[in-house]
């Protein structure tokens, strides 16, 4: 099956939640930051897994009943303010990952019969090293390009077909 890396595009610092202490909460996150106007070139940020509002409808086609929790950034003097989405949990694990020399997934193998079942067309892959990726079939990557998401790469994985 054909799946897709999707990486963050350029490189954006936001604002740690001071806040958190429950990574699991389901309180909004509430940051605050200056320029929150040079969000708007992302639709994904990858250091947390932030998903922009038109990212957030398409994936919530693919992923229904999900709890998505707001992460907000406010510029208090620009009286401005972005909200971003949290991906929710994903539970599915695929059924083999292999990963290149620096971590990164190269391919991921799902079986058929959990694909459309248990298995969603979104992944977000654990690896070793403690980070994470997301990872998408071929039918999100098209809808993504489709809408003309931003401040994304989209990078084809390998094909692994070996049970």
């Amino acid at each position: 099956m054909d799946y897709f890396l999707i990486k963050q595009s350029g490189t954006v610092t936001i604002p740690k939640d001071t806040m958190a202490k429950d990574t699991s909460s389901e309180d909004p996150s509430v940051r605050i930051m200056q320029n929150v106007s040079s969000l708007d070139q992302f639709d994904y940020i990858s250091q947390e897994h932030l998903i922009s509002d038109p990212l957030k409808q398409l994936l919530e086609q693919y992923l229904p009943e999900q709890f998505w929790r707001p992460c907000v950034f406010v510029d208090t003097q620009k009286q401005e303010m972005k909200t971003f989405w949290f991906l929710p949990d994903l539970p599915y694990v695929p059924k083999k990952v292999v990963t290149a020399s620096n971590g990164i997934p190269a391919a991921v193998y799902v079986d058929a019969q959990d694909f459309a079942k248990k298995a969603p067309a979104i992944l977000l892959i654990h690896v070793s090293k403690g980070m994470s990726f997301l990872v998408v079939h071929l039918s999100v990557a098209e809808s993504i390009l489709r809408r003309g998401i931003c401040g994304l790469e989209i990078i084809r994985l390998n094909r692994y077909d070996n049970d």
